[in-house]
């Protein structure tokens, strides 16, 4: 190659690399990590998408994914996202693995704590006000000409109805519902500060990802009592995204609960109760769900103790 050409080039890399490693309020951040040469990847532009099609995935990834090692763990959180194809990672547990997964992938990073990150293969264009940053972090990425709005969530659980399922206790379904209403109240939270973004959702879809603690109201049905215990539980959580508008893209490609579970908690515990605690949801008349499922193998040892959950969508122009 000649000098002139390669000299070119490498001032135009520093001058979007500049342009792109953004600080932003407080310990937000927001880097490009698209320019990596590592695992082939050879300065990717990603302004024009090949397909309208983005696949979205929410991950906790336990400690930073650093509890089957403090080297290897991480790597196995790269390898999960890398095979998977996920386009935009809505990321939960971060605790400081932020910028070596995104580095891996060569994938754009936002750093809204140290609990909450989105990762993404398009450009961060923007970021939107949140909620918390312990609870909720959100973004505007660029596919291919059409912007989505992606948040990243985690609500606290206010009753460990997991552990006490496992044991064989009894739990009072009102006092159940009433302590889980404290989760709903954080998403209540959560979705008034993204307001204006879900106003305008028929510009611009949203897709709300994350780790809500909380199991759902279209899987703790009357039909599946006997998965559950012998409990059909109205969880407030996941009302409230459908009172909102908003679609469960996994249980709308897979509507029913009996025949496909969906379960992301918990992968690491197989003998503990299962349940589904981890969504995608999404609006907007220009995005569809068209397949969703989970994922929680790796080849050697599987890094969380959440499944992820991967949802492809099909955007259409608006």
């Amino acid at each position: 190659m000649e000098s002139g050409k390669l000299i070119g080039m490498l001032v135009l890399f520093l001058v979007i690399f500049h342009q792109n490693n953004l600080l932003f309020n407080g310990n937000e951040t927001c880097k490009n990590y698209s320019f990596s040469f590592m695992n082939g990847n050879s300065c990717r532009f990603h302004q024009e998408a090949a397909s309208q099609q983005v696949k979205v995935m929410t991950f906790n990834i336990w400690h930073g994914g650093r509890e089957t090692g403090e080297v290897e763990g991480p790597l196995r959180v790269v390898d999960v996202i890398r095979d998977s194809g996920a386009d935009i990672v809505a990321m939960q547990e971060t605790y400081g693995s932020g910028e070596r997964i995104a580095g891996e992938l060569g994938y754009y990073l936002y750093l809204r704590s140290d609990n909450l990150s989105i990762l993404s293969r398009y450009p961060i264009v923007d970021t939107l006000d949140a909620y918390k940053p312990l609870h909720s972090g959100a973004v505007k990425v660029n596919v291919g000409g059409q912007d989505l709005v992606v948040a990243s969530n985690w609500l606290d659980y206010p009753i460990d109805y997991w552990d006490m399922l496992e044991k064989g206790l009894r739990i009072d379904s009102a006092e159940w519902v009433h302590l889980q209403e404290k989760n709903a109240a954080t998403l209540r939270n959560v979705l008034r500060v993204l307001q204006p973004a879900i106003e305008n959702s028929a510009n611009v879809p949203i897709v709300v990802c994350g780790d809500f603690n909380s199991g759902s109201h279209l899987d703790w049905v009357p039909e599946t009592r006997l998965l559950n215990k012998g409990y059909a539980i109205p969880f407030p959580a996941t009302r409230l995204m459908e009172r909102s508008g908003f679609l469960d893209s996994f249980r709308e490609i897979h509507p029913d609960p009996l025949e496909v579970r969906g379960i992301t908690w918990t992968p690491a515990f197989p003998k503990a109760f299962q349940d589904r605690i981890d969504y995608i949801f999404y609006k907007g008349s220009t995005l569809k769900a068209v397949d969703s499922e989970t994922i929680d193998t790796h080849p050697v040892k599987y890094p969380s103790d959440h499944a992820a959950v991967l949802t492809t969508f099909q955007i259409k122009q608006p």
